[in-house]
């Protein structure tokens, strides 16, 4: 009989079973010569061995055809997926025992996107969230579509993995996972919330991690557990405050300071670090406004502060004070600010928002929202506080509508990195003997960005800042700072990105 006759038979018989020489849906390359019957969905045919018969295929070769075609649906032929890699059976008769599906049952594309098709981790968020997510692990059932990627906002979903056995041939089509769900949004930048710096140095800086947490809530019981001798992780819950006086919290060595959520609020209420170290302070509003300053029966001040300046009845008038001999502090994602400048014009009615003096060092301040203050933060209350150790890193803040000291600098090395200052006056004053690397800031619409002052003169390491309608000065001399820890890891590299990638990440609720 014609070959062309056969093929037709056995078709109707075994419903879109494959024929030698024909290309179906497994892809096998089968024997040419071959007519046994192929198994039913795929399985290879087990009876083949007897086809010893005429080259021409027409011997008894068994009920299974060479061709081993995929099975009825999208061809992962054979139980296991794994038969048919030679396919030659029909040239000797051999009928396809093992000669199902094709190469390793791919199945006409079926198996794309593995049975886990995971579809990604995170998708890698990004400043907008448009980072693709990633592509999922190869499965090993094949088939089943790859579930959605946990992508950024914008994000896709990853493909999925291909199918090791092609088993899914009922499903076939495989493919790509889902469009990835939101992600959190995204901020552009990793590590926000990883200690870097000089407060890891010098034996590092864990405030109360070895300690009992409890939470406060009253003046009262933050005051009790802040200015204890025992390591505290202390919650600070809701907002706390001392009436129209203020007061002051004078926190002792190995404590945990830590808002919860993004409501914790110091109204009126100042942070003293006076000789006493290791301290985390985090997740916190802090701010002195409404509190009553010191003031004679004229309505003036009757005494003074830090540099002259009028001192107020709570903390000196600084948010956030260190001095003394206090050693490893590190100050994080925090919003500390007072009224705005633009309004309340009287520069001394409050002091720095961040002020460190005395034989202090190995500090961090980093991705704060310090907003709405004539001052923001000096290092040494005079020309001669003077201090070999009193190293600071400054990186990831966001200045808005600081007018001065972003910082002011004296004493010791520093490294000012990544920070986006906006609405100053004049920023970053070095002074006093320094060497301060400032490194990768963006400074916009101010009046002198990094200065130094003829009768008090430090020196500055520049690297790649941008600085957007700056008043021309002459920047401080050049030196080499000596930063001994690595940052590259939390290094926003692109300056130009700082801009749009600090402010979300900064301040409360952001850890």
């Amino acid at each position: 009989m014609p070959m062309r006759s056969v093929c037709l038979r056995v078709a109707f018989v075994l419903s879109f079973s494959a024929c030698a020489g024909q290309e179906m849906p497994g892809d096998g390359t089968g024997g040419t010569t071959g007519p046994g019957t192929a198994g039913t969905n795929g399985t290879a045919g087990t009876s083949g061995s007897a086809g010893n018969g005429a080259a021409a295929g027409n011997g008894a070769a068994g009920s299974s055809a060479g061709s081993g075609a995929g099975g009825t649906s999208a061809g992962a032929a054979g139980s296991t997926g794994t038969a048919g890699s030679t396919g030659n059976a029909g040239n000797t008769g051999a009928s396809g025992s093992t000669g199902a599906g094709g190469n390793a049952g791919t199945g006409a594309g079926a198996g794309r996107g593995g049975s886990t098709g995971t579809g990604g981790s995170t998708g890698g968020g990004g400043s907008t969230g448009g980072s693709a997510a990633g592509r999922g692990g190869s499965g090993t059932g094949g088939g089943a579509a790859g579930a959605a990627g946990a992508a950024g906002a914008i994000g896709t979903g990853g493909r999925g993995g291909t199918g090791a056995a092609g088993a899914a041939g009922a499903i076939g089509t495989g493919g790509r996972g889902g469009t990835g769900g939101s992600g959190a949004g995204g901020t552009g930048v990793s590590n926000v919330s990883k200690l870097i710096g000089f407060a890891t140095l010098n034996g590092g800086t864990t405030g109360g991690g070895a300690g009992q947490t409890v939470t406060a809530s009253t003046y009262a019981d933050l005051k009790s557990y802040a200015e204890s001798s025992t390591a505290y992780v202390i919650m600070v819950s809701g907002t706390i405050s001392n009436g129209a006086n203020g007061g002051k919290i004078s926190v002792k060595s190995n404590k945990s300071i830590i808002g919860v959520g993004s409501t914790a609020f110091l109204n009126g209420v100042g942070i003293d670090i006076n000789n006493a170290n290791n301290i985390i302070i985090q997740n916190l509003r802090i701010s002195l406004i409404g509190v009553t300053t010191r003031t004679d029966t004229a309505g003036v001040y009757s005494s003074t502060g830090d540099e002259g300046m009028p001192q107020i009845l709570v903390n000196d008038g600084d948010a956030i004070g260190i001095q003394g001999t206090s050693k490893n502090i590190w100050i994080d994602h925090c919003e500390l600010f007072a009224e705005n400048p633009d309004t309340q014009t009287n520069k001394d009615l409050y002091d720095g928002l961040i002020d460190v003096k005395g034989q202090t060092g190995f500090i961090t301040i980093s991705w704060n929202y310090l907003h709405d203050q004539h001052k923001g933060g000096l290092v040494g209350s005079s020309d001669t506080d003077l201090f070999a150790d009193r190293k600071i890193t400054y990186h990831h803040n966001y200045y808005n509508k600081v007018k001065l000291r972003v910082p002011m600098y004296r004493g010791a090395v520093g490294h000012f990195f990544n920070n986006y200052v906006v609405g100053a006056t004049d920023a970053s004053e070095i002074r006093a003997g320094t060497c301060v690397r400032v490194e990768k800031n963006y400074y916009e619409a101010l009046h002198f960005s990094i200065y130094t002052t003829s009768d008090s003169e430090g020196s500055t390491e520049r690297i790649d800042n941008v600085e957007v309608s700056r008043t021309t000065r002459a920047y401080p001399p050049n030196c080499t700072a000596a930063i001994p820890y690595v940052y590259s890891d939390v290094l926003t590299a692109n300056t130009n990105e700082v801009k749009t990638a600090v402010p979300p990440a900064a301040g409360v609720g952001k850890i």
